[in-house]
């Protein structure tokens, strides 16, 4: 199988801004990551999912797996549970690229918001099976009404490149 088709610099960026976009929660703040005040955007998801819908060929999913799993250590998440889900996700969508990766905007959006929706009751109910420590349900949704906020960010760039590449 074939994971990816990307050249060097693409999977520098793509590291570099992964690295920033999981580092930058954890700065110094007064909020914790778990916390029922933090406001935060997952923008790791957002570039993910963002690059898998409109290239889903460039995609270097070893990169994506090691920031996530650096993420899950990083975030004192379970180790590779949010990995192995992200992982299902972009295998999926790769599956279907032909038909997603043409599709507009809004169609884009939906299928973030399903799989996004998914990610989480399935981590939520993973950690109810396995009795993990219990994730704030508030954190939860405020995670993830944000991140589908500052999805068009990372989605429109792709479109407008899309657009003037014809």
């Amino acid at each position: 199988m074939n994971f990816y088709q990307s050249n060097h610099s693409t999977n520098v960026i793509v590291f570099a801004l992964g690295l920033f976009f999981i580092i930058s929660p954890t700065a110094l703040t007064s909020t914790g990551l778990n916390n029922t005040n933090s406001f935060y955007p997952d923008l790791f998801l957002c570039l993910i999912f963002a690059t898998a819908l409109n290239r889903p060929k460039t995609i270097n999913l070893f990169a994506i797996l090691t920031l996530l799993l650096f993420s899950d250590v990083l975030h004192m998440k379970p180790i590779g549970l949010l990995t192995i889900l992200m992982f299902t996700s972009v295998v999926l969508i790769r599956r279907y690229k032909q038909q997603i990766e043409q599709s507009p905007f809004y169609i884009h959006y939906l299928i973030f918001l399903i799989l996004l929706s998914c990610v989480q009751i399935l981590n939520l109910f993973l950690h109810h099976l396995l009795f993990l420590p219990k994730l704030s349900y508030l954190t939860i949704v405020n995670q993830t009404i944000f991140t589908l906020v500052c999805y068009p960010l990372f989605d429109i760039p792709y479109k407008l490149v899309r657009a003037n590449e014809r």
